[in-house]
């Protein structure tokens, strides 16, 4: 006999606490499953020597370039389709998933011109490329690009399941596509002799696999499924996911200038400097991830809720989610701070590089205690299509505190000064959030007052 089909979560209705546990914790894990490809790239990678890691480092933000542009169509969909669904408006919802992985192809369009081997080396040489990484930045971005359609297919699938209350199915297809991408790495790598090269190529077929299992999931559950088709519908969604997805992009466009411009500050220092701070970015976001998972659980919740015009579960969503992650955060910090020198370890890298890599790890551990605040307003603002909440505080976090704060540290205190500029910037962009966070949530509380003062007696 078949058992019964489980009840889909209601974010209408069901218990607060109960809706954002359960869209949560999957996405806690499909965040850490989604940057999990660099990070066990990187660490494989660092075996290889520091021109090799420093050829990687450089390419991250060209990595960050196409999450920005996969999010902003992510959380624009997500945002747009949950808040449909609230509504009733099935239809439109499905409209939007039609609509979503065209825009998304055609964003990252340009960035194949870097499978050409003249423009690639150009574009890494402007990066600070030089010497012995410069050869060892094409073989790794050329899968890499490939890789890019691949990763936004999985993102778009991402955000019509999340749309449905469903976290769970993307979770599964990310945790075989890393399996697959970590018994790969060092085969392609090392048995085949293939190098960097074969990293980028074992994270391909990695991140296929799991596009294939979601697409399946989708068709089984009876959801939309991510395809490219063009109707007559199409430029009217691509308005609208573009109108809120357009702050999300440039506010996560700003993350991989503002490395590119602190990779430049480190370049300086040579490829150990450069090298250490990619070990300690991959492990801080690995640390973040929890943070960035609940905070992504918080956007359909709010959205839905929104369509609802329920205030009192969006404030009280918000609320729970801050608190949630600042539980979280402590032991993380712990972690970073205690674990450095055994987290450096998997990446096999020199004693300089080692040595650098957990110093900038527990300087950078000590901000997180702020992080919630910059996290619950991240959600709550993109659920409440109010994107250019978060804009705000990572612009100022990246660009107007990070970056000048890193070259006049570098003068006075060389690569620890350049390292202290991470902290103190996250810990000023979180203060900042959390006024933020205050006025928008005193706002919703108007708008309630305001919907009680208008309701016949």
């Amino acid at each position: 006999m078949k058992s019964a089909p489980s009840r889909q979560l209601d974010m209408g209705s069901d218990p607060v606490l109960r809706v954002l546990i359960t869209l949560a914790l999957p996405a806690m894990l499909s965040m850490f499953l989604q940057n999990l490809y660099e990070f066990v790239d990187t660490m494989f990678i660092s075996w290889l020597g520091s021109s090799a890691l420093a050829a990687q480092s450089l390419s991250m933000p060209l990595f960050y370039l196409v999450l920005s542009l996969g999010k902003g169509v992510q959380v624009g969909t997500t945002t747009l389709m949950s808040q449909a669904r609230g509504q009733g408006e099935k239809e439109e919802a499905n409209q939007l998933a039609r609509a979503s992985l065209p825009l998304l192809l055609m964003c990252i369009l340009p960035i194949f011109l870097l499978l050409i081997p003249g423009t690639c080396h150009a574009f890494y040489y402007f990066l600070g490329a030089r010497g012995s990484v410069l050869p060892e930045v094409y073989p790794y971005t050329f899968w890499l690009v490939l890789s890019f359609p691949v990763m936004g297919y999985v993102m778009i699938a991402e955000a019509i399941s999340m749309s449905h209350g469903d976290t769970l199915t993307p979770m599964k297809a990310m945790l075989i596509g890393n399996v697959i991408n970590l018994t790969l790495d060092p085969v392609l790598m090392f048995v085949m002799g293939w190098g960097i090269a074969g990293a980028s190529i074992a994270t391909l077929i990695g991140q296929t696999v799991s596009a294939v299992i979601i697409y399946r999931k989708l068709k089984q559950a009876g959801r939309p499924v991510p395809f490219i088709r063009l109707g007559k519908e199409i430029h009217s969604c691509w308005r609208k996911i573009t109108a809120l997805g357009i702050f999300v992009t440039v506010s996560q466009l700003i993350s991989p200038l503002g490395l590119s411009l602190i990779n430049g500050v480190l370049a300086s220092f040579g490829a150990e400097a450069v090298g250490a701070w990619n070990i300690m970015a991959r492990l801080e976001m690995m640390g973040l991830l929890p943070l960035y998972g609940m905070a992504g659980a918080l956007i359909p919740f709010i959205a839905f809720n929104y369509g609802q015009k329920n205030w009192e579960r969006i404030r009280s969503g918000a609320r729970i989610v801050v608190l949630g992650t600042g539980l979280i955060v402590l032991p993380i910090m712990a972690v970073l701070i205690f674990g450095a020198p055994w987290l450096v370890l998997p990446f096999r890298a020199d004693a300089r590089v080692a040595e650098l890599a957990m110093h900038a790890i527990r300087i950078a551990a000590l901000a997180h205690i702020l992080a919630p605040l910059e996290m619950g307003l991240y959600g709550t603002a993109q659920g409440l299509k109010r994107p250019w909440y978060a804009l705000i505080t990572s612009g100022m976090r990246l660009l107007v505190f990070r970056y000048p704060l890193a070259v006049l540290f570098a003068s006075y205190w060389g690569v620890t000064g350049v390292y202290w500029s991470q902290p103190i910037a996250v810990a000023l962009s979180g203060i900042i959030s959390g006024c933020l966070l205050w006025r928008l949530l005193k706002t919703i509380k108007v708008s309630a007052a305001q919907e009680d003062a208008v309701q016949p007696c």
